[in-house]
């Protein structure tokens, strides 16, 4: 039998890989259809550095499918700050690159995580794009990096994109 001690402590190998299972599944579970999904861990040791970008490769073969933009971010109770500030550069299949800046919103004013999560862990699915199309067929880039002042960034576990068809009119 486990002691109690270790059954609580966050740290836990066996709690952590619960954990873990328990969002992939719960993520996966909700039913919506995904054209792309894909994320990046961090290395929770050492934080988020701002060169250390998270880049996602995908193809596009429908040009008139309209698509909502997701980032998946992951982090634990060490994350020191209420908002996130993330550049996505994108880059398209004739070269050409734009980039978005996001103000991401994860806390109220009292500290209250917007996201869900189990024990330490929060996660926060934050739509920044609807009802977007692809001009040209072909391979898209998307890398994201963030944006804040403190480098490395503290408690960041993961950060993640996906892309699913809209949900604009088909209420």
């Amino acid at each position: 039998m486990m002691p109690v001690d270790r059954l609580r402590n966050p740290s836990s190998p066996r709690l952590l890989t619960a954990l873990a299972l328990g969002i992939v599944l719960g993520l996966t579970a909700c039913g919506s259809e995904v054209l792309f999904a894909g994320s990046k861990p961090l290395d929770a040791s050492i934080g988020w550095a701002s060169d250390d970008v998270a880049k996602f490769d995908w193809q596009v073969s429908d040009t008139l499918q309209r698509l909502d933009f997701f980032i998946d971010l992951r982090h634990n109770q060490d994350y020191p700050f209420t908002n996130l500030y993330l550049f996505v550069d994108y880059t398209f299949p004739n070269g050409l690159a734009r980039r978005d800046t996001i103000s991401c919103e994860l806390a109220d004013d009292r500290g209250r995580w917007f996201g869900s999560g189990i024990g330490n862990l929060i996660e926060h699915r934050i739509g920044f794009r609807q009802n977007t199309g692809f001009p040209l067929k072909g391979d898209y880039t998307v890398k994201i990096a963030h944006g804040m002042r403190v480098d490395p960034l503290p408690g960041m576990l993961d950060v993640g994109f996906r892309l699913e068809p809209t949900s604009i009119g088909k209420e």
